[in-house]
């Protein structure tokens, strides 16, 4: 449960450096305004120039680069795949074309070119992902959310999901140790058979360790509203800055990413 752990553990968002240090309300509004250029880009300079960007960010505050491949893992897996996918069933004119124990694989120009578009925009925007959460740990995350005008339900169930899921992930970790001691995964078919039963429970757990939270909460006088214990300060002369160059920024990003590359 290792890759798990790194992805959603905020060690490295507790540790002191200068984007750490930039306040968590400038971070969302630029994180939420370079994921929406991202998605709208008609090209790929934008996302592989976010991509660039953002990894030599992660590497300046002293992130390792296996932590950051390791979090790139499965969103790059898809990536491959809509590609693939992309470039076998969409369009028509053949770029390369081979066999394969007996059945000819056909890639077409166009779903290959759509599918690389997609492929950057997702490493693109799960980098830009990866920088926010690297550096803003959740209580800041919660804070700068409640600035927003977020509604105070959705940020009290965000910073219960977080606190929780660590708890289960321990359980799950615990109940696979268990089942490998007792040959539970001995071979594929039992393998699929404890990942049930193992699914079974851990469902059966967090319905009951939610209701047993609820009693606790209850007992000692909850009755709703986000429990923050962080005051955001006020916004400094390099907030501001930072809030005033973004004028710039964003319209040269939203240009760049109308131009047709080919």
């Amino acid at each position: 449960m290792g890759l798990i752990h790194y992805t959603f553990s905020d060690s490295y968002a507790r540790k002191d450096n200068w984007l750490s240090s930039i306040d968590v309300r400038v971070k969302l509004v630029y994180i939420v305004s370079l994921l929406t250029i991202n998605l709208i880009a008609k090209n790929i300079v934008i996302p592989v120039s976010f991509l660039f960007a953002s990894l030599s960010m992660l590497l300046s505050v002293k992130v390792p680069f296996g932590v950051i491949i390791r979090n790139m893992f499965i969103p790059s897996t898809l990536a491959i795949l809509i590609l693939a996918v992309k470039g076998l069933h969409e369009g028509e004119k053949i770029w390369l074309s081979f066999s394969i124990a007996g059945y000819d694989v056909v890639l077409r120009e166009e779903g290959l070119y759509s599918g690389l578009i997609i492929f950057c925009k997702v490493l693109g925007g799960i980098s830009l992902v990866i920088v926010f959460s690297f550096t803003t740990t959740i209580s800041r995350l919660c804070a700068g959310l409640k600035w927003l005008r977020v509604p105070e339900t959705i940020i009290e169930l965000l910073s219960i999901i977080y606190r929780y899921i660590f708890l289960f992930l321990d359980e799950v970790s615990a109940m696979l140790i268990a089942q490998k001691s007792r040959l539970g995964h001995s071979s594929w078919k039992k393998t699929i058979n404890s990942l049930g039963v193992l699914g079974g429970m851990l469902i059966i757990r967090a319905f009951t360790r939610s209701e047993r939270t609820y009693e606790a909460m209850r007992a000692r006088g909850y009755e709703g509203g986000v429990m923050l214990a962080i005051n955001l300060p006020a916004l400094k002369k390099k907030e501001y800055f930072l809030v005033i160059g973004m004028g710039f920024l964003l319209p040269m990003l939203v240009y760049t990413g109308d131009i047709q590359v080919w």
